[in-house]
């Protein structure tokens, strides 16, 4: 399954701690630090750092992208300034914007190499995330200027305007501390993009095409709240465990119960893996033997997703998963720790107010699907029903969750927090036009559903991030399709149960299905 979660590891960011609301500014010196997204309130942040002068450089430490007008008008100021911009880690959409606008342009240290990029891609509305031409002009403008006499009109067009949705990108890494065969610049149309899909522009890189002014990497000292920080779906490690191999022992009597080739085995296995090298993470299954390893990949959570995925689809024996470590930290404690979390909030929940409920009943919908929503366009409005499948409003979930039998919920989104008691299934809820990738898909989607409700007449509740989600509309619609009787759709998802101030627990996903 070569490259098989390239684009899932880049589109998560699930391993770094940072401000989700907006960019954080440091200024150490004459170097100025920006890390986080881009959104409307940093127009002035910007403003103030640079008007008090003796900038020389900005520095942007893993920026996930933003707002386009914001990212516009910084970027108009950083070339009216005529400073050095660095990018250390990921600088995607917005961020490349900004970044481009120096004066001279540089990667810098504080990422893993192959993490360390430039990603462009065209503009799309903020809440739809459907494409939008509308500013394209002005962008490719900006490119145009900066890039100079190396400014390529076929890989700048295609990165703006043959992009189907909000992840597609050309992704541009580092070239000093890259291997020559990762500096190749690859567009992915769309997030879902298989990496052998993607088109490589074989024979580039980000000098050549003029996004950095030089090939040398520059070394930084990054600011200590700017240094990646190992985390878990929003939730901080702290650190390391220093007697990890006492508690791997004892995991590994726990999980075998005194079952000698699997303690043998399971024994090997860990010692494996507190020898290997970074990145690393291990998986084991929930409730059945068996287990999943990674290491040495380029970031964690490459790692986790790998891990988690070889746990989940072992031959002969696909279950559902738990991590137990990523690294020198422990992870297990935090799938426990949400299990009992989820157990005393579902004794609390709170029917919503029957105006919230009416409200969300009363939203508009599109016309019910005959067949899953394909290849890309995961987001948008969704159908007000779907064929033979149970729509519930938030009040009917909060009752049924209330009750002794409760309904199997599964969430299929990849972000924030869940449902007390879901199991996350990341990209869950996934369809490919290709058969070649779809019907294995749809294998992994049956063993892991079938794993978590095995059996087919008992209530099964799909959502995921909000009413304009389909994921969990192919989700329910494959659930169907593999005979359940009883498959509901839970439109609202997260942004409704939020909306009824209803609580959550922090993720913790238990497969991983692409």
């Amino acid at each position: 399954m070569k490259r098989l979660f390239k684009a899932l590891t880049l589109s998560l960011s699930l391993w770094l701690s940072l401000n989700l609301n907006a960019m954080t500014l440091e200024r150490v010196g004459n170097d100025l630090f920006a890390t986080g997204p881009t959104v409307d309130q940093d127009f002035l942040q910007f403003k103030e750092a640079l008007a008090q002068g003796g900038i020389e450089r900005l520095i942007l430490v893993n920026g996930p992208g933003g707002d386009l007008w914001t990212g516009m008008q910084v970027a108009r100021m950083v070339q009216n300034a005529k400073i050095k911009t660095v990018a250390s880690g990921l600088c995607m959409s917005a961020c490349s914007l900004i970044f481009m606008a120096g004066q001279e342009r540089a990667f810098g240290t504080g990422s893993l190499p192959r993490t360390t990029m430039v990603g462009i891609h065209g503009a799309h509305d903020k809440d739809s995330k459907r494409v939008n031409t509308t500013h394209m002009p002005q962008m490719y403008a900006l490119y145009k200027q900066q890039m100079g006499e190396k400014f390529d009109a076929t890989v700048i067009n295609q990165a703006l305007y043959d992009i189907k949705e909000a992840a597609g990108f050309l992704r541009i890494r580092e070239v000093q501390r890259t291997l020559e065969k990762d500096r190749t610049p690859w567009f992915c149309p769309t997030g879902q993009t298989p990496f052998e899909q993607c088109q490589q522009h074989i024979g580039k890189d980000a000098f050549s095409l003029g996004v950095v002014t030089q090939k040398e990497t520059v070394a930084l000292q990054l600011p200590e709240s700017m240094r990646v920080q190992l985390g878990f779906f929003g939730k901080s490690l702290g650190d390391p465990i220093t007697d990890m191999q006492d508690r791997a022992e004892a995991l590994v009597d726990g999980l075998c119960k005194g079952q000698l080739l699997c303690k043998n085995i399971g024994q090997r296995t860990i010692n494996n893996y507190l020898s290997a090298n970074h990145n690393k993470a291990i998986a084991v299954g929930w409730g059945k033997m068996g287990y999943g390893v990674r290491w040495g990949v380029d970031d964690p959570g490459q790692a986790i997703l790998r891990a988690l995925y070889n746990c989940n689809h072992a031959k002969n024996n696909p279950k559902l998963c738990r991590l137990v470590s990523v690294n020198e930290h422990e992870v297990l404690a935090l799938y426990e720790e949400a299990s009992a979390q989820a157990t005393e909030l579902l004794k609390q929940l709170q029917t919503p107010a029957p105006a919230l409920i009416q409200t969300e009943l009363e939203e508009p919908g599109a016309n019910t699907p005959s067949k899953l929503r394909l290849g890309y366009g995961f987001t948008g409005m969704t159908p007000k029903a779907l064929y033979g499948i149970q729509r519930w409003d938030t009040g009917t979930l909060v009752q049924a969750l209330k009750q002794k039998e409760r309904p199997v919920v599964i969430d299929v989104a990849n972000f924030g927090p869940v449902i007390p008691g879901a199991l996350n299934f990341l990209n869950g809820g996934l369809a490919f036009e290709d058969g070649k990738l779809d019907q294995p898909y749809a294998e992994r989607f049956s063993h892991m559903l079938l794993a978590a409700a095995p059996n087919l007449e008992q209530p099964v509740v799909f959502y995921c991030a909000s009413s304009e989600c389909w994921l969990s509309v192919n989700a329910a619609m494959r659930a169907r399709q593999l005979g359940y009787t009883q498959v509901i759709w839970y439109r609202g998802g997260m942004a409704a149960w939020k909306q009824a101030s209803l609580p959550t627990v922090h993720r913790a996903p238990v497969a991983v299905i692409y």
